[in-house]
């Protein structure tokens, strides 16, 4: 049986505070005014950095040089479809901070980030240079630290999935066994953020985790996607504008 992304997309759990930060960053993130007035729900807005503002990423345990720039470049893959820049930094002081000594990887969703510890980090990136699929798994992290959900939780995915046997699998795996809680969070739960910013669902995305046949109904499978997918590529240009 093929494994899923390790990947944990962790969201600040007290929404009030998600969403003053979120609207604090950047205003437009509240969404679409209505009639003069601008619509604002915690339910249905969105985590996205001020467009054309420069983001500090920080190694916090300043990981070997070839092992930094391995995670440089793959973070820099978005670069071309979006308004903004990344200067990397060694150290503690950072909007987006990595620890690379951690078994997991993990990333806070977007401006969630502003409100961890400043000594802690908001981006966790266990693997190990050396792994097949080390690119494809530093630029999904990335991706959520520019505030893009995972891709098979799209409200129009509809992957069938046999539940029972996913959280089996979760459960009883040698590696980072997750509870059910936890693979509702990132599996199954569709995201519900502002329609005008999201494109139609897309197997092709980068955002988007390996589903194994064995964890399905039917004949429903997704390979893992290595490449930035075009509608990745509309979606951050539409996030993002230049």
């Amino acid at each position: 049986m093929s494994d899923l992304f390790d990947c944990m997309l962790i969201q600040w759990p007290d929404e009030q505070s998600a969403f003053n930060a979120a609207i604090n960053e950047n205003p437009a993130n509240a969404g679409p005014s209505q009639g003069g007035r601008r619509k604002r729900s915690l339910v249905n807005y969105s985590k996205l950095w001020a467009n054309g503002r420069s983001l500090k990423i920080a190694f916090m345990d300043t990981p070997p040089a070839e092992h930094k720039q391995k995670i440089i470049d793959a973070a820099c893959r978005w670069l071309p479809y979006i308004n903004l820049k990344f200067e990397f930094v060694d150290g503690i002081q950072g909007d987006i901070r990595i620890s690379t000594n951690t078994g997991e990887n993990s990333s806070m969703l977007g401006t969630d980030a502003l409100l961890i510890h400043p000594d802690w980090p908001t981006m966790s990136l266990g693997v190990k240079p050396d792994h097949e699929d080390f690119e494809v798994i530093v630029t999904h992290e990335f991706g959520h630290a520019l505030g893009a959900m995972h891709e098979h939780q799209h409200p129009k995915a509809n992957i069938p999935w046999d539940k029972p046997k996913v959280y089996e699998f979760y459960r009883n795996r040698e590696m980072n066994p997750i509870n059910s809680e936890q693979v509702d969070w990132n599996l199954f739960t569709p995201f519900d953020t502002l329609e005008a910013i999201y494109t139609d669902y897309d197997r092709k995305s980068i955002m988007h985790h390996p589903v194994s046949n064995d964890l399905t109904l039917g004949n429903w499978e997704n390979k893992i996607n290595r490449e930035i997918s075009k509608k990745d590529k509309t979606l951050m240009r539409l996030l993002y504008p230049k």
